[in-house]
Formats: C-alpha cells, structure tokens, sequence
C-alpha cells in the first residue's frame, strides 16, 4: 500500500508541475517576466521533489515510475484545459460573405462586438470584408455567430 501512495504522491507532483509549467510558458511568450518567474520558481520546486522521490525509491518502488509518467500525461492535459479556461489574449477574424455581410455585420454589432467593415472587390463583385478584433473567450461565440447568420433564412436582407 505505501508503495501506491508514494506513486500516487509522485503522480500529484507530476500533474502539478506540468501544469504550472504551461502556465508558466503562456505567461512567458505574453511577456509577463514576474509571473513566468515566479511560476518557474514553483515549478521547478515541485518538480524537484517528485524527482527526488523517484530516485531515491528507484529500485524499491518501481510503480513512482509509472506515477511519474502519467502525471506527466495527466499534467499535460491539465495545463491545456486551465490555459484554455484562462483564455486570456485576443483574435482578430476576417470575415467576407458574398451576400450576408450586412446580416452578418448587424447580428455581430448586435451581440457587442466591434466590427469594421471595408468594402472590397471580389472576382465578381463588391463585397465587405469584416475585422473582428476580440477578447479569445469570446471567440467560440463570434464562430458560432458568424455560422448562424450565414445558415438561417430568417436572418437574410429584405430587398
């Protein structure tokens, strides 16, 4: 049994660290130095103990191991999920339709979005290109938006 819990404590390290470290890595390539350092500081803590523990039961429990590479796994899938749950940045969308994009710049205003529109030409006639610059969180929304408007009759322009 205490070979489990150490695999198990080896595990929860291992999720841990690698989680910061994504963490840790966003904040790194947005250029926020003291948030990177700190969560680099921590990490590598965190880090240095599952390690540590690893080795020095190396030959007597295997099974840290294990607990070792799959929080690894675990921790990589983690990170992922909370940087997706942060979604902290921006998105810029260039939309062009040839025919809805007065319905599409409308339901986007509509729904508190920033839009510019350009008027362009396309290869067989004008269209308007939309500039969409959003908060990322937000951005699943605008895709959603964006499909909606162009599918539903209900949406198209009175002419």
């Amino acid at each position: 049994m205490e070979a489990l819990a150490g695999a198990l404590l080896v595990f929860v390290l291992r999720v841990t660290d690698v989680s910061i470290g994504t963490l840790r890595m966003l904040y790194s390539v947005r250029g926020r130095r003291l948030a990177a350092a700190g969560l680099g500081l921590v990490e590598s803590g965190v880090f240095i103990l599952a390690i540590s523990r690893v080795f020095r039961d190396l030959n007597t429990h295997p099974w840290n191991m294990v607990g070792y590479a799959a929080g690894f796994a675990a921790g990589t899938a983690l990170g992922i999920t909370l940087e997706k749950w942060i979604g902290s940045g921006w998105v810029l969308a260039r939309i062009i339709s040839r025919e809805r994009s007065q319905v599409l710049l409308a339901a986007l205003r509509d729904a508190g979005f920033g839009v510019t529109a350009v008027a362009g030409r396309g290869k067989d006639l004008d269209v308007l290109v939309l500039f969409v610059v959003t908060r990322r969180r937000r951005g699943e929304e605008m895709l959603r938006l964006v499909g909606s408007a162009t599918r539903t009759p209900s949406l198209r322009p009175k002419r």
